[in-house]
């Protein structure tokens, strides 16, 4: 049996799949398949691209290379790959949120120096961004080397995770709103003498980031689960690497003006109390972006 055979049967056995079913997929006889699979002749170029595409591979696994050890390797690779960009977003978007909750908190006891709050909030900030751009570049890398993943979750596995995820958005919406409601009856609430109702805003973002960060999480997860839309993605790549420097643009200029306004609103009007909103809010506008963006091309 020639590689190719081999591969063709491991894949094909890997969807649970007869010789005649297989055959009547790709519209040719069971002998066919069967002299595939045993070396005898080979299929022509355009029902090889076929096979590709059906079995998310690609051409070289395909012909020459051993597809039953790759899988093994590529399914840890990518399962270990997916679970650290996971945590890494998720750690670095909820960041982003409690560094204006640290803030806010640190304010609302009224006795922090100014500048050892805004040393602590640009440093959250910092941390963040450093964490999000490591968490893009390592995945470009991986995705540059692993363009092709074989589906090798099981049912069950999905199923199982498929369970999970309404409780966990669920989860991560309450915290939010349990945060919102705190902050409208901030006034109403007990304070200790000398703090301010910024703690309670403080309290409302710091849920916010919890609940954000399990959001983000959550939906990370379900991309993790879904290789056929990694195998997509990748395919489709040029065309995202046309998307992606536009809108990186934007949002570049949107997060320059954010902070602009940040040391403007701060240093000229001394309105440190609400100027860090220009972080969230040039964050809304940076995915309102990245939606309008993409809508054009699609």
């Amino acid at each position: 049996m020639s590689v190719f055979g081999e591969n063709l049967q491991f894949y094909r056995k890997q969807k649970s799949m007869t010789q005649e079913q297989f055959a009547e997929q790709f519209d040719v006889s069971r002998q066919t398949i069967s002299k595939w699979e045993a070396g005898i002749t080979y299929p022509e170029m355009e029902k090889i691209l076929q096979l590709c595409d059906f079995f998310s591979c690609d051409m070289d696994t395909l012909l020459r290379k051993n597809a039953a050890e790759l899988e093994v390797f590529d399914s840890q690779g990518y399962e270990n790959h997916m679970e650290k960009r996971r945590r890494s977003i998720s750690v670095g978007v909820a960041a982003l949120i409690f560094a204006p909750a640290a803030y806010e908190l640190l304010e609302g006891f009224g006795r922090t120096p100014e500048a050892f709050m805004n040393t602590l909030f640009f440093s959250i900030i910092i941390a963040a961004v450093l964490i999000l751009v490591t968490a893009g570049i390592q995945d470009e890398i991986y995705r540059k080397n692993h363009s092709i993943i074989g589906d090798f979750y099981t049912k069950e596995e999905k199923d199982k995770f498929a369970e999970k995820f309404p409780h966990r958005i669920a989860a991560g919406l309450g915290m939010i709103l349990i945060g919102l409601l705190i902050a409208m009856n901030g006034a109403e609430l007990p304070m200790r003498a000398g703090m301010k109702e910024e703690f309670y805003d403080g309290i409302f973002l710091f849920l916010a980031a919890l609940g954000i960060g399990l959001l983000v999480h959550t939906g990370l997860g379900k991309a993790k689960y879904d290789v056929a839309g990694y195998n997509k993605e990748n395919l489709l790549e040029e065309e995202l690497k046309k998307r992606d420097p536009q809108i990186g643009v934007w949002c570049g200029c949107i997060m320059i003006l954010a902070t602009i306004l940040f040391f403007v609103g701060g240093f000229v009007f001394d309105l440190w109390d609400i100027c860090w909103v220009a972080f969230p809010v040039g964050g809304m506008f940076c995915g309102m972006a990245a939606l309008i963006l993409n809508g054009k091309r699609a």
